[in-house]
């Protein structure tokens, strides 16, 4: 078993451009949000921090290899916002050699179904509809 000094599970959100600068930036406030309430649950056995959201395949790739060199990470959740193409993916968890696991969930429990339009969608939807 190896042993890291001060382990931490990297949290990582996926998502695409064409979602624009506004929704990018809620969707990271969104993704702290589930940081925070995972890492308080006291259902982790290691400290969860949101490293970043990220929209194309060369900051997955990074990233990716940014974690197999960091001594503190343990490993990834990742979590797709809405639709990030699995094809940007590939490259990066080629090489990537931590554990990660596939957080299937929306931003959002309960649907506001009289009201519901894209653009609540795109911003709380998670990847294929996942909940």
């Amino acid at each position: 078993m190896i042993h890291l000094a001060n382990p931490e599970i990297w949290f990582v959100t996926g998502s695409q451009h064409l979602y624009g600068p506004g929704p990018l930036k809620e969707v990271a406030e969104n993704s702290r949000k589930i940081v925070a309430a995972l890492d308080a649950s006291d259902r982790l056995p290691l400290k969860l921090t949101f490293k970043a959201l990220l929209t194309t395949p060369e900051e997955i790739h990074a990233l990716c290899q940014e974690a197999n060199h960091a001594p503190a990470c343990g490993g990834l959740i990742l979590w797709m916002h809405t639709f990030s193409p699995s094809k940007m993916w590939i490259r990066g968890l080629n090489v990537l050699t931590k554990p990660f696991m596939h957080l299937h969930t929306q931003f959002k429990r309960d649907l506001p179904w009289s009201t519901i339009d894209m653009d609540f969608m795109n911003l709380n939807q998670a990847a294929h509809g996942d909940r």
